[in-house]
């Protein structure tokens, strides 16, 4: 996503190594202010050396209101933020920011078990020490391909035995099923990590009740889709009429008109996109709302199955 306007500076306070191929950076605003406030699984919008956004989870103490702390894989397909963060990004130096928003908030539960894979720790490590915090009994899984992958090692190591780290190629694959344990009402399940960690706790957790599991994506779900049709968006606030052609996003239609309509990841992954829907019914293609969902979608990959939807702009 390319922007022109908005958000923050803040300056870099501190790089620091937390793994192999993950660093940490500590962010503060450059006049000593607060920053606005957070809550485990929220993420923020990072512009770096271009205008291109990347989407980084906030990964420190949600009491802390002069600073945030991210942190960044070295992607070996990097397509150039984290190759620049690792390589060229220094101390003092300035990025943009935008507010925190959360599409993977913690709800309430009487326990929780907690599934991280590689960066995937970023948005769970302020959920387990919440749960420690607030008393509530809790168990994570951390599976890494080696211990050198496991970021936040000496943090997690002071969170006491509900840590169970796992490198697979010391001791293969993880066993998600006997990991977890009988299925048990009240339990909330949290994972983040790589598709395939999420496809294999969705194949373990086939006996759960439905509602126990809460994932948070690197990458969209692959799906397949009809093949897109035109429709047409009214926007009620403004009183503009948009044609989608197929072929061209929702959000892009909306900009070519003048809508200000914002967006960020471009792949339904990340919900900065999100917008009201006030008639017609979406055709939901991100990998956020659930498919019975009326009331709002996505408009840098949804679209419409009704020839006309009104839109909440």
């Amino acid at each position: 996503m390319m922007v022109n306007e908005g958000g923050r500076r803040l300056t870099i306070e501190a790089i620091e190594r937390e793994a192999r191929n993950i660093v940490a950076l500590r962010l503060v605003d450059p006049a000593g202010g607060e920053l606005p406030p957070w809550e485990p699984g929220a993420h923020i919008d990072v512009q770096l050396i271009t205008r291109h956004l990347r989407q980084y989870s906030l990964c420190g103490d949600p009491g802390d209101t002069r600073r945030y702390r991210v942190a960044v894989l070295k992607e070996r397909l990097s397509r150039g933020a984290s190759e620049y963060v690792h390589s060229y990004l220094r101390e003092g130096k300035q990025v943009r920011v935008w507010e925190p928003r959360n599409h993977f908030r913690l709800e309430a539960a009487e326990r929780y078990v907690f599934v991280a894979g590689g960066i995937g720790i970023t948005p769970i490590l302020p959920m387990v020490k919440q749960a420690q915090r607030t008393g509530v009994p809790w168990r994570l899984i951390y599976t890494v391909r080696t211990p050198e992958d496991a970021a936040f090692r000496d943090e997690l190591a002071r969170l006491g035995g509900g840590v169970r780290l796992h490198a697979s190629d010391e001791r293969g694959l993880l066993d998600l099923r006997a990991a977890l344990g009988a299925p048990r009402e009240g339990t909330g399940v949290y994972c983040c990590g790589p598709s395939g960690l999420i496809t294999a706790l969705e194949q373990a957790m086939a006996g759960w009740p439905a509602a126990s599991l809460h994932t948070e994506r690197f990458a969209p779900v692959a799906r397949s889709v009809r093949p897109d049709e035109p429709f047409t968006a009214l926007c009620a606030r403004s009183g503009i009429r948009v044609e989608v052609p197929a072929g061209t996003s929702l959000l892009d239609a909306l900009r070519r008109n003048r809508v200000p309509a914002p967006g960020s990841c471009l792949r339904g992954v990340c919900g900065a996109c999100s917008v009201g829907v006030l008639d017609g019914v979406p055709e939901h293609r991100d990998s956020l709302l659930p498919e019975g969902t009326t009331d709002r979608m996505h408009s840098c990959v949804s679209r419409a199955w009704t020839p006309e939807i009104t839109l909440d702009l």
